[in-house]
């Protein structure tokens, strides 16, 4: 395999440097020179060396949104690019009020649907809501992942 066209996985300026185990971007040429596949990992509303995170879904999920705004810009690439998507939200949050709610009535699409549409022109890609029992910190209530296609 030449070295243009191995994936490339890097950390971003602007994002929160994650652990040791992976990095939040990367990038394979699906046709070298002409189209990428961009894949980012999960991002979340939660910076731990933060003393002050959100502590709702909502607010996690708008923190998450601007982290995927700046991983896609750090490989020339918008939301509006964007082709899958996975949201995890986490189920039991220890709030008796929310946690009666389905995990889709969280808070999280809205916040979605406004990015999407100041982002992306409104674009919807396909995506699954998926409810976990946590997250990599028990603080993190919600994680985004997408993947995103970029014609050169």
């Amino acid at each position: 395999m030449t070295d243009n066209i191995k994936p490339r996985a890097f950390n971003p300026e602007g994002v929160p440097l994650p652990p040791p185990t992976y990095n939040h971007v990367c990038i394979t040429a699906l046709i070298p020179g002409s189209v990428d596949l961009i894949t980012l990992a999960g991002l979340t509303g939660f910076d731990s060396s933060s003393s002050s995170n959100p502590t709702t879904v909502p607010e996690q999920a708008v923190i998450a949104y601007q982290k995927i705004k700046t991983c896609l810009a750090a490989v020339e690439a918008t939301p509006r690019c964007i082709v899958q998507v996975r949201h995890y939200i986490v189920k039991e949050t220890g709030n008796p009020e929310v946690d009666i709610l389905d995990i889709v009535d969280r808070g999280w699409g809205e916040a979605w649907i406004h990015f999407m549409d100041r982002e992306a022109e409104g674009h919807r890609p396909p995506d699954t809501v998926i409810g976990v029992a946590s997250l990599a910190k028990k603080e993190t209530l919600y994680e985004c992942e997408v993947w995103a296609i970029v014609r050169k």
